[in-house]
């Protein structure tokens, strides 16, 4: 549920669009919630799916050029956001959040399902792998960063309803804006869609809220 390219909206500023986005997001992902009986938890700001939204296969690559599918999300908790490195405001600040948050969250490797953190850039034409790793890392070592061809992130967005469109993006040229809805997603340890947290991201309010949906649902 995108478009590549959206028309009409050169004049109109990226945080007006990026909030449109992330409200057909929203209304997309509550059609979603509706048919699975899903309900806001109590003192969440999350939205917790139940049933879960089981996530079927795709084919990408991580930072590191490994095959990124939807077995990668298998056995552990896993936040993921989409956005693109030269993004100039949502995913620095969200990964900020990240940073933080990721200080509250016991993520070492003696934890039982610790859950991970990939940044999915709907940028690929701009966003190599090596560029992506730098990025990602410099928010945290163990942030993942992943892309892949269009068709293959749509098979992605599509299933969790995350939004993304180009902006002015002209043949031959590397100037353009991308627009992409700003929710972080929650998949439980079976690769599962569990929550969606929209904006505005607190890391506090993260970190508690991954401990409460943890305990709620185990690993």
């Amino acid at each position: 549920m995108h478009t590549r390219k959206l028309s009409g909206i050169t004049q109109i500023r990226l945080i007006i669009i990026v909030a449109v986005l992330s409200l057909i997001a929203g209304f997309g992902l509550k059609q979603l919630m509706r048919s699975s009986g899903s309900q806001p938890a109590a003192k969440l700001q999350a939205t917790i799916l139940e049933p879960p939204h089981v996530v079927k296969d795709f084919r990408l690559l991580d930072h590191d050029g490994k095959p990124f599918t939807s077995a990668s999300l298998q056995g552990h908790w896993s936040f993921l956001f989409f956005g693109y490195t030269n993004c100039p405001d949502v995913c620095p600040t969200t990964l900020k959040v990240m940073q933080a948050a990721w200080q509250l969250i016991p993520h070492g490797a003696e934890v039982k399902a610790a859950p991970k953190m990939y940044f999915v850039s709907v940028d690929p034409d701009r966003d190599s792998l090596k560029s992506l790793k730098q990025y990602v890392q410099y928010f945290d070592p163990t942030f993942i960063g992943v892309t892949g061809p269009l068709d293959e992130i749509d098979k992605l967005t599509n299933q969790l309803m995350v939004l993304y469109g180009y902006e002015d993006k002209e043949k031959d040229s590397d100037q353009y804006v991308v627009n992409h809805s700003a929710q972080l997603l929650l998949l439980d340890p079976r690769g599962r869609l569990r929550a969606i947290l929209p904006p505005p991201h607190k890391a506090a309010n993260i970190a508690r809220e991954f401990r409460i949906i943890r305990r709620q649902y185990g690993d």
